[in-house]
This record gives C-alpha cells, sequence and structure tokens, in this order.
C-alpha cells in the first residue's frame, strides 16, 4: 500500500505551555469570559492610565527580592477595556469569576475579581517600570533584576503574587451552570468545606474556632450607610488545617442555597492583611442570624457588598492551575478579517505558535509577535512538495 502524506492547508496549531523555548517580544494577553480579547505590547500598556506604589517584595517565606517604586496600569482598567462580561448563565453576578495570571516562565497565581474590582485600584497594577528604592541590605544581598511586564499587587502583606514577564491574563468562570433561583426563606443550619482539602468538614457550629469580630458599614435602600458589629471567625482559621494543600492557584468558592456564590483567592485570604477580616458570622448586633442564616460571610476589606454570602452551605476548595495544552485552530479558505472570535480568543491564549510564514504575515495583530518554532510544511515529504507546491 502506498502511504500518502497529507498535510492540512487550512490550519494553524498553536502549542500553550508553560516552558518557553526562547525569548520572545513582551506581549499580554487578555482572555477567557470576555466581550473583547486582547494582545497588548509594552507601549500600550504605557499609554494607559498610570500609578506609581512602592513595594518591599518579601516572599512568605521570608526571601527578599529588592524594593521598588512601580509605574504601571490597574489591572481593573485592563479588564474593563476587555469588558468582563458572562456567558448565559443563571447567575449573572461577576463575583464568582476568578483569574489566573501567568508568567513566561509558566508560573500561575490566581486573584478573585472581588479584590481587583471591589478594592483600591492601586492595590493590583501592571507594572512596565520600575526604579529601585535605595535600602540597607545586609552583606551579599542584592535586588533583582525585573521583568516587564510585571503584575504587582501591592495589598499582599507578602510578594508571592507579584509576578514578572507575564503574558496571560484568563477569566474563569468555574460554575456556569450551577442553579441559582432566589428562594422565599433562605436558611442554612451547617455548611461544608470539601474539594481540594485532606478531608470533607462540616461545620454546625464556630465554637471550636477563635472568635472574631467586626465593623462593617451597609447601604440600606435609603442610601443610608449603616454601622453592624458581625462576631464570627476568620475564614483563615477554618481553612488553615489544609494550608499546606493550597497554593497560589487554589481558590475558595462560597456558597449559599440559592445558588448566590462569591469567590475568592488564596492570596486575598492567606497573603494579606484582609484576610485577617475575612469572616464567618453567627451573630449580628449581639444577636443570632435568624433571616438570611445560620451563618453569613461577611468581607469588610471590600468597598461593596456584593460578596457577602448568607447562609452559606458550602466552601469548594478548588485548584485552577492549567496544563499545557495544543491547539489547532482552522483558518478558513475566506478572508482573514472573517476570522472568528473563538479563533482570535485562542490566539491570544497561545505561547507559542507552528505554522507557514504567510500565516504569520496574516495573523500578526492577532498572534502578538509571539515566537514562531517552525513551519510545518517544511517537514512534508518531497514527493508531496512535488504533487502540492
Amino acid at each position: 500500500m502506498k502511504i500518502k502524506y497529507i498535510f492540512p492547508t487550512l490550519f494553524l496549531l498553536i502549542l500553550f505551555t508553560g516552558e518557553t523555548f526562547a525569548q520572545a517580544p513582551s506581549c499580554l494577553s487578555i482572555t477567557g469570559v470576555v466581550r473583547q480579547p486582547l494582545n497588548l505590547t509594552i507601549e500600550d500598556l504605557k499609554r494607559g492610565q498610570t500609578l506609581s506604589v512602592q513595594l518591599h517584595e518579601v516572599t512568605k517565606a521570608g526571601l527578599y527580592r529588592g524594593s521598588f517604586e512601580y509605574q504601571g496600569t490597574p489591572l481593573k482598567n485592563l479588564l474593563e477595556l476587555a469588558s468582563v462580561e458572562k456567558e448565559e448563565t443563571q447567575f449573572a453576578k461577576k463575583v464568582d469569576l476568578a483569574i489566573l495570571v501567568r508568567n513566561r516562565q509558566g508560573k500561575q497565581i490566581a486573584l478573585s475579581w472581588g479584590e481587583v474590582f471591589y478594592r483600591n485600584p492601586g492595590e493590583i497594577i501592571v507594572a512596565t517600570s520600575a526604579v529601585a528604592i535605595k535600602t540597607r541590605r545586609r552583606p551579599g544581598q542584592s535586588q533583582t533584576e525585573t521583568g516587564f511586564p510585571k503584575l504587582v499587587v501591592s495589598g499582599d502583606r507578602y510578594a508571592d503574587r507579584t509576578l514578572e514577564n507575564i503574558t496571560s491574563i484568563e477569566v474563569l468562570d468555574l460554575r456556569p451552570k450551577m442553579p441559582a433561583t432566589k428562594l422565599n426563606s433562605l436558611f442554612s443550619a451547617e455548611f461544608s468545606i470539601e474539594g481540594a482539602v485532606s478531608k470533607k468538614l462540616t461545620c454546625r457550629n464556630l465554637s471550636p474556632y477563635p472568635r472574631r469580630s467586626a465593623e462593617l458599614k451597609r447601604l440600606e435602600d435609603t442610601n443610608v450607610s449603616v454601622i453592624i458589629r458581625a462576631r464570627g471567625t476568620c475564614l483563615k482559621d477554618i481553612l488553615s488545617r489544609d494550608e499546606s494543600k493550597f497554593d497560589l492557584c487554589t481558590v475558595f468558592l462560597v456558597s449559599a442555597p440559592s445558588g448566590y456564590r462569591a469567590l475568592f483567592s488564596y492570596g486575598e485570604i492567606f497573603l494579606s492583611a484582609t484576610g485577617e477580616g475575612t469572616l464567618i458570622a453567627d451573630t449580628i448586633d449581639g444577636q443570632p442570624i435568624i433571616k438570611g442564616g445560620k451563618f453569613t460571610l461577611f468581607q469588610p476589606g471590600d468597598l461593596f457588598s456584593g460578596r457577602h454570602v448568607a447562609s452559606i452551605n458550602k466552601i469548594e476548595v478548588l485548584s485552577i492551575q492549567q496544563k499545557p495544552k495544543l491547539y489547532v485552530i482552522g483558518i478558513g479558505s475566506g478572508d482573514t478579517n472573517l476570522i472568528s472570535m473563538e479563533a482570535v480568543s485562542y490566539m491570544a491564549k497561545a505561547d507559542l505558535f507552528v505554522c507557514p510564514e504567510d500565516i504569520k504575515n496574516r495573523f500578526t495583530k492577532y498572534m502578538g509577535n509571539k515566537q514562531v518554532l517552525f513551519d510545518l510544511y517544511e517537514f512534508a515529504p518531497p514527493p508531496s512538495k512535488k504533487a502540492k507546491p
């Protein structure tokens, strides 16, 4: 039997991986649950609103990476430019969305939508330049070189989520098909902690944990702000038994029987000062929570109350870390301008490409000048090249 070698003429291969084979021009993609996927260069980022933040970079393990004054654009602004919008879902609020940031070396970290949009925009920026701050250093200790664009999370107590050479930001809806409905009576006598934990835990009371208090502002329908005093236990204290199993891509999805839900990242609970105030309360103003009880989660660090979850019944511990993937994208036989939004989105995700020179030239604005490993057609057998020049 004569074997025929067939090479598709209308397909573009895209490699999505944590490894890098060579240095490529800096380019940042924003994809996922967005209406307008973006490919941004350093020059594009510099044209946005610029903020300055100072940061002493010390990791949770005690590693000092230097002190800098960074200039950059708030991540919130970039996500607004990409227009974050869910697809068909029964839960339209965005408070359960996760944000995965990846760099050229394949490192990944998770953010929550709430910590980006419900906090001071200067707490999380995409930096494009920095000036070293002169500080006293121990003999032999030096500041490290900085790679841009760089995610700077200045609101964290530790700098583990500050990430150099970032290449992609992806907005993720982890539970798009999870039902949500308005209930006449909302109450749950207990809540469970499940998912990426050593053992499922059912919590019926908070007595095993340290008691904490928090004051919160609640905006009533009359536009009057009311101070309430909640008392309970920090979410951090309940989750701490499994902290060794968590990583920078871990998120916590807190939900109620109605399907109302909100997402929190590992970083904001365990690396940020706001984690000390993320409270699961069982009393308000000294009284047990009856309406919308038995337990309510409050996040006092947020400017808005969208992530306050009444009558919680489940906390899911999830990892959003992604594995390397290979995508095959059909370019089609039509004009370049007829390419689908889905194809553009996957091009923006990719780190590396496999394609011929003419595809690279036609789709440069979508590929973002990322590295092309090789031309697949170079490996075509000579008889095929002769038959199909």
